[in-house]
């Protein structure tokens, strides 16, 4: 669903940080072989729309597909 061009929710999966916890990512292109590139979303949704953290929001990189568990849809705002 959209608004204004803006999208309001993502398809989003955990995976592995590498770092003792997990990132929620969503697929930005499958590269085949069961690898995807993934896109971080780290921040909240707010009543005007996606508030990020910059730490780690926008961070893209490759992953197994089988290593994303936890299907879900992440509002992107309240």
């Amino acid at each position: 669903m959209k608004s204004n061009g803006q999208r309001r929710s993502v398809e989003v999966f955990d995976t592995p940080s590498g770092l003792g916890g997990s990132h929620t990512v969503e697929v930005v292109a499958d590269l085949g072989n069961n690898r995807v590139r993934v896109r971080v979303w780290y921040g909240r949704a707010t009543a005007t729309g996606w508030e990020a953290w910059k730490d780690w929001d926008g961070y893209r990189f490759e992953t197994d597909r089988a290593s994303l568990t936890n299907k879900r849809t992440l509002p992107l705002f309240k």
